[in-house]
């Protein structure tokens, strides 16, 4: 068994007994497992400070992000426009062939 998280809301830290003990013989526990302190509050200026800190990172991410999904969205509806082209082309020539040419002035 690790010293990971159980998954019952324990920290994971807690001592595991591994030591297989005899009836009669209990074994006893000698860490003690303190729990983590909370981090300290932000106040609503460091907070501000942090959001100025990291928005030029965010925003070039998102943008980087961005730009590759509308690229290849774009691919996309260009290969899509495409064959539906050549899917109606042939109904279109005969279309043409069919209507005599119109006479120019």
């Amino acid at each position: 068994m690790s010293a990971e998280s159980t998954g019952n809301d324990l920290p994971g830290n807690l001592p595991v007994l591994t030591q297989i003990v005899a009836p009669g013989e209990l074994p006893t526990l000698t860490e003690v497992v303190a729990p983590e302190p909370a981090p300290p509050a932000l106040g609503e200026a460091e907070i501000q400070r942090l959001l100025q800190q990291i928005e030029p990172s965010l925003e070039a991410v998102f943008t980087q992000k961005l730009t590759l999904h509308l690229e290849k969205l774009q691919r996309l509806a260009v290969k899509q426009a495409v064959s539906e082209f050549r899917a109606a082309l042939p109904q279109l020539l005969r279309d043409a062939l069919k209507t005599p040419p119109e006479p120019r002035s």
